[in-house]
């Protein structure tokens, strides 16, 4: 199995890129926040990445090299189509100028990409050294 086949790192390349745009939709509401007639803008990721973990039937495969490992069934088909899909906040109330960014809202969905951004690297990093040893064990 080639490591950019891994459908683990498929799944977290997919997250750390929806979040890196989550990040710039972010930093620009915060930067337009006195501009008159400003929207908001988001990007939605989790209900895209469902929808494909669900249409393929499972979370993530396991896949066999040897005839002496254990059969586990699942697929990870369909993560090639999880996208980051980026919206207008149109449902949020506006100030007078027709502006609807609320900057204490804003800071907190910063906080919480930064941490969701940090985990998914952490996952990614733990993984590729779980990869690592076990190319190391089998030589």
């Amino acid at each position: 199995m080639s490591i950019s086949n891994d459908p683990t790192l498929q799944l977290l390349e997919k997250g750390l890129d929806a979040l890196s745009a989550r990040q710039q939709a972010i930093s620009n509401n915060i930067a337009n926040v006195e501009t008159p007639n400003y929207k908001a803008v988001d990007v939605a990721f989790e209900r895209s990445l469902r929808r494909a973990m669900n249409e393929s039937g499972a979370a993530l495969s396991v896949q066999r090299t040897d005839d002496g490992h254990l059969r586990m069934e699942g697929r990870a088909e369909g993560m090639e189509d999880v996208e980051a899909q980026m919206f207008r906040r149109t449902g949020t109330s506006m100030r007078l100028d027709g502006n609807n960014v609320d900057i204490e809202t804003e800071m907190v969905r910063l906080a919480e990409t930064a941490m969701r951004y940090q985990s998914f690297t952490t996952l990614a990093s733990r993984k590729l050294a779980l990869l690592r040893m076990i190319a190391q064990e089998s030589r």
